[in-house]
């Protein structure tokens, strides 16, 4: 929103506000309140009202004429004036002068522009450098001649689509004028080649080809890239030169070698196979594919590759995330952060199997790219508990028939939870093979010993009456299950660290003392964490060595009492994961209780707040209650 509507917005009726706190609200220094108070009343004083000052109370708005005065507020909401933008809106249009101008630009002419101090633009610009930062691109200043925004040309326009963007979701709306028709160009020629790309590749699709088009206007060439073609693409290719020549046509614009295989490139990274079915899967992506699998199965003990449907979408989806690369070109995911916290263990899977992408090609995977994969890996994970269920034997005293009937009950009750591998009668329980199962569910007292659990059950549960003592059980059996991986001499309160490294150190040397781990524990916790970040948002991380190692699983807690900069994120809870060497089926049962509470910022208060043991093990029992 224009500032100067802000600044109009914020006044009360009939009252005044000090320049301090317009400053404050605004983001801004007092300088530029004032500077825009003086040139908003010179504008208003013939549009029905006036701004009047008094020192040591401020400044107030006083309306003349109504109508003169709404007809000039529509027209400055309407017409979107330079002068007077947010902060956010002012670094954007910092950075797009510094990259479209044709020579460096003094800092005053750009305050001049602007209409912001000195010191305002000082803090835009800091601002401006961090964003640049993630573009690779530098802001140079050179004494007398003014800054300029220096880095590769692909690197450039990257920028510029980014910035587009963001202007787009500011205004609340996607495409307008030019981008309209544009975009009307695109689906058109998409259309008469069957070409489908997902509705948000689309929308960043005609935004990167409105930036390459006003750049080939200012003869900003793009390096030319080499790009070797297999046989299959070249209906891609057919659909490129399609495009190009329509937009020739349409923009007076003539695409050169490297801009047509940077347009090329664009769409091979954004393209849809909407049947699976139907893609070619080479050998190559096959074989990365395999690998992926592999480290997630000694990583998580979980054995992934004969999931067909699994090893086709992530090969498909490898295909142009290769692409984007190795030729930099990231694609953005809109709910990386929801599907980060909502899916943390299909999460830390698809960190881990990016980590053959990160050794092969030596680029580290962007967080946006792994969200992608998790997809995949939570869908996966759902189609393994359905395969996965709790085995049953049943054993009953009464004869084959109430055998039969309990089974039954077990099937229509827990059938979604439990699998009836077979029914046994009570004599011989000790030439039973319990290598495939799970508990025993009879409906008489066993003496002897059984290396599983054995959940006694009376007559009333053939009538339904007993349903409740079950589920009871088996409530009772998931926290048992996920305490097993706590406990007090490995919590750690009110930490004081002041990095990352420093937080894992102190948690390694704490497993190191109370368990048995291998002496580099810690430097294999850090080759993870090289793999990607393992902070879930909400002030929670979870890291874990790069393999499972040890012969017990189990948690270090630690809670700081300020947050530490985990990559991108604030953290201040963190569990560290020791998951036993050979693997652990009950870890998705940790992963789950801890995404229930990474998602609810009530509890993560809380245990802030009370950083003690008790309090920890009252959330986590209270969560496993709540899992299905």
């Amino acid at each position: 929103m224009d500032r100067w509507l802000q600044i109009i917005l914020l006044m009360p009726e009939d009252d005044f506000i000090t320049n301090k706190q317009l400053a404050q609200a605004l983001g801004v220094s007092n300088r530029t309140v004032y500077n825009d108070i003086d040139q908003l009343n010179q504008v208003i004083k013939d549009k029905g009202a006036q701004l009047i000052t008094k020192p040591h109370y401020g400044v107030k708005l006083q309306v003349t004429d109504q109508g003169k005065y709404h007809a000039f507020l529509r027209s400055l909401e309407a017409d979107a004036v330079t002068v007077g933008d947010s902060t956010e809106t002012r670094v954007n249009k910092i950075i797009e002068k510094l990259i479209q101008a044709d020579g460096p630009i003094k800092m005053d002419d750009l305050g001049d522009e602007l209409y912001v101090s000195r010191s305002t633009l000082k803090g835009d610009l800091k601002k401006a450098r961090a964003f640049l930062d993630g573009f690779d691109l530098q802001i140079d200043y050179r004494s007398y001649a003014g800054m300029s925004v220096s880095g590769p040309e692909k690197n450039l326009r990257r920028c510029l689509a980014k910035i587009e963007e963001n202007m787009i979701a500011n205004d609340g709306s996607f495409l307008s004028g030019d981008m309209d028709n544009l975009s009307a160009l695109l689906k058109e020629t998409f259309k008469r080649h069957n070409y489908k790309m997902a509705a948000y590749s689309f929308r960043n699709f005609v935004v990167h080809i409105h930036v390459s088009i006003s750049r080939i206007r200012q003869g900003k060439a793009i390096a030319l890239v080499y790009h070797e073609q297999n046989e299959e693409d070249m209906q891609l290719r057919t659909l490129a030169e399609d495009i190009a020549s329509s937009l020739e046509r349409a923009y007076g614009v003539t695409f050169s070698r490297a801009e047509f295989q940077y347009l090329l490139l664009h769409l091979e990274c954004k393209q849809l196979v909407s049947d699976v079915s139907e893609a070619i899967i080479s050998s190559d992506v096959y074989e990365i594919t395999t690998r992926m699998l592999k480290e997630v199965q000694t990583a998580f003990h979980y054995d992934f590759q004969h999931d067909f449907e699994l090893v086709t979408n992530l090969s498909v989806h490898i295909v142009p995330l290769r692409l984007r690369l190795l030729y930099d070109l990231p694609f953005e995911n809109p709910m990386a952060a929801e599907i980060c916290e909502g899916a943390p263990l299909a999460y830390e899977m698809a960190t881990v199997a990016c980590g053959v992408l990160t050794q092969l090609y030596e680029k580290r995977v962007p967080a946006d790219e792994i969200a992608y994969i998790a997809l995949h890996f939570n869908v996966a994970i759902e189609r393994y508990k359905k395969k996965h269920k709790k085995n049953v034997l049943i054993v009953c005293g009464s004869g084959k028939g109430s055998a039969m009937l309990l089974t039954y009950r077990i099937k229509e009750e827990y059938g979604k939870f439990l699998n009836v591998v077979g029914t046994h009668n009570s004599i011989n329980l000790s030439e039973v093979d319990f290598g495939n199962v799970d508990y025993v569910l009879t409906t008489i007292h066993i003496k002897e010993h059984i290396p599983v659990p054995v959940i006694e059950i009376s007559k009333s549960f053939f009538m339904g009456e007993e349903r409740s003592d079950l589920q009871k059980y088996f409530q009772n059996n998931r926290r048992e299950t996920l305490m097993q991986y706590f406990s007090e001499n490995l919590f750690l309160s009110h930490l004081e660290a002041e990095s990352k490294e420093a937080v894992l150190k102190k948690l390694c040397e704490t497993a190191a003392a109370n368990m048995e781990v291998p002496a580099d524990a810690f430097d294999h916790v850090m080759r993870r964490e090289a793999l990607g970040s393992t902070s879930f948002g909400n002030y929670v991380a979870i890291p874990h060595p790069d393999r499972p190692m040890g012969q017990e699983s189990f948690v270090v807690t630690g809670i700081l009492d300020k947050p530490v900069l985990w990559d991108a994120d604030e953290v201040q809870i963190v569990f560290l994961i020791f998951m036993k060497a050979g693997g652990d089926r009950n870890l998705q049962l940790f992963y789950r209780s801890v995404s229930r509470f990474l998602s609810d910022k009530t509890l993560v208060q809380r245990l802030l707040q009370n950083q003690t043991y008790e309090e920890l093990i009252a959330i986590l029992e209270s969560l496993s209650y709540e899992l299905r």
